[in-house]
Protein backbone atom coordinates (compact mmCIF):
# COMPACT_ATOMS: atom_id res chain seq x y z
CA UNK A 1 0.00 0.00 0.00
CA UNK A 2 2.88 2.32 0.83
CA UNK A 3 4.48 1.91 -2.67
CA UNK A 4 1.47 2.67 -4.66
CA UNK A 5 1.00 5.81 -2.80
CA UNK A 6 4.73 6.81 -3.35
CA UNK A 7 3.77 6.43 -6.98
CA UNK A 8 0.16 7.93 -7.21
CA UNK A 9 0.18 10.63 -4.72
CA UNK A 10 3.47 12.41 -6.68
CA UNK A 11 1.48 11.46 -9.64
CA UNK A 12 -1.73 12.94 -8.74
CA UNK A 13 -0.15 16.38 -7.37
CA UNK A 14 1.94 16.71 -10.75
CA UNK A 15 -1.17 16.33 -12.96
CA UNK A 16 -3.39 18.68 -10.62
CA UNK A 17 -0.44 21.36 -11.19
CA UNK A 18 -1.53 20.66 -14.98
CA UNK A 19 2.21 18.63 -16.02
CA UNK A 20 2.23 15.41 -17.27
CA UNK A 21 4.67 13.40 -14.71
CA UNK A 22 6.12 9.54 -14.74
CA UNK A 23 5.86 8.14 -11.47
CA UNK A 24 9.21 8.38 -9.29
CA UNK A 25 9.18 4.10 -9.11
CA UNK A 26 9.62 4.28 -12.99
CA UNK A 27 11.28 7.12 -13.53
CA UNK A 28 14.97 7.73 -14.48
CA UNK A 29 17.34 9.84 -12.24
CA UNK A 30 17.38 13.11 -13.53
CA UNK A 31 20.87 15.21 -12.58
CA UNK A 32 20.07 18.62 -11.57
CA UNK A 33 21.15 21.22 -14.20
CA UNK A 34 24.27 22.61 -13.12
CA UNK A 35 24.72 25.69 -15.70
CA UNK A 36 25.51 28.82 -13.65
CA UNK A 37 25.07 32.47 -15.23
CA UNK A 38 28.12 34.17 -14.23
CA UNK A 39 26.80 37.93 -13.06
CA UNK A 40 28.29 40.36 -15.10
CA UNK A 41 31.23 42.96 -13.49
CA UNK A 42 28.49 45.88 -13.02
CA UNK A 43 26.02 43.37 -11.12
CA UNK A 44 28.39 41.62 -8.94
CA UNK A 45 29.85 45.23 -7.45
CA UNK A 46 25.43 46.88 -7.63
CA UNK A 47 24.28 43.23 -5.81
CA UNK A 48 25.33 45.12 -2.68
CA UNK A 49 23.66 48.53 -2.81
CA UNK A 50 21.21 49.93 -1.77
CA UNK A 51 19.87 52.80 -3.28
CA UNK A 52 20.43 55.83 -1.39
CA UNK A 53 22.50 58.32 -3.41
CA UNK A 54 24.91 59.30 -0.62
CA UNK A 55 25.63 55.96 -0.03
CA UNK A 56 26.70 55.11 -3.76
CA UNK A 57 29.02 58.24 -4.65
CA UNK A 58 31.32 56.72 -6.72
CA UNK A 59 29.00 55.44 -9.11
CA UNK A 60 28.40 57.62 -12.30
CA UNK A 61 24.72 58.95 -12.43
CA UNK A 62 23.10 57.11 -15.36
CA UNK A 63 24.10 53.72 -13.60
CA UNK A 64 22.51 54.72 -10.65
CA UNK A 65 19.27 55.73 -12.79
CA UNK A 66 19.24 52.38 -14.30
CA UNK A 67 19.50 50.61 -10.97
CA UNK A 68 17.12 52.48 -8.23
CA UNK A 69 15.14 55.24 -10.54
CA UNK A 70 11.62 55.25 -12.77
CA UNK A 71 13.23 55.77 -16.40
CA UNK A 72 10.93 58.65 -16.47
CA UNK A 73 13.59 60.56 -14.50
CA UNK A 74 15.67 61.06 -17.30
CA UNK A 75 12.65 63.56 -18.78
CA UNK A 76 13.95 66.26 -16.11
CA UNK A 77 17.24 65.18 -15.24
CA UNK A 78 19.97 67.65 -16.94
CA UNK A 79 21.62 65.39 -19.67
CA UNK A 80 24.95 66.48 -19.25
CA UNK A 81 25.27 65.45 -15.64
CA UNK A 82 24.39 61.63 -16.61
CA UNK A 83 28.04 61.12 -17.14
CA UNK A 84 28.87 61.98 -14.11
CA UNK A 85 29.76 60.23 -10.83
CA UNK A 86 27.50 60.84 -7.55
CA UNK A 87 30.45 62.59 -5.82
CA UNK A 88 30.82 65.01 -8.81
CA UNK A 89 27.20 66.00 -8.37
CA UNK A 90 27.12 66.60 -5.13
CA UNK A 91 30.45 68.45 -5.08
CA UNK A 92 28.46 70.33 -7.65
CA UNK A 93 25.55 70.81 -5.48
CA UNK A 94 28.01 71.92 -2.45
CA UNK A 95 28.88 75.26 -4.81
CA UNK A 96 25.88 75.84 -5.90
CA UNK A 97 25.81 75.18 -9.53
CA UNK A 98 22.01 74.98 -10.59
CA UNK A 99 21.88 71.76 -12.83
CA UNK A 100 23.94 69.58 -9.99
CA UNK A 101 21.14 71.15 -7.63
CA UNK A 102 18.29 69.61 -9.36
CA UNK A 103 20.39 66.54 -10.48
CA UNK A 104 20.74 65.86 -6.72
CA UNK A 105 17.37 66.84 -5.87
CA UNK A 106 15.74 64.56 -8.25
CA UNK A 107 18.46 61.68 -7.45
CA UNK A 108 16.76 61.76 -3.94
CA UNK A 109 13.40 62.61 -5.20
CA UNK A 110 11.21 59.10 -3.64
CA UNK A 111 8.53 59.76 -6.52
CA UNK A 112 10.71 58.54 -8.72
CA UNK A 113 12.06 55.27 -6.74
CA UNK A 114 11.42 51.77 -8.34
Amino acid sequence: MQTLRRVLVPAALALSLGALAVPAATAAPVAAPTAVVAPQADDTAAAGRDCRAGDNLDEIAAKFISRCKKGSIRREFPSDRLSRSLQQIYDGKQRGDRDDVKAWKLLNDRRFDK
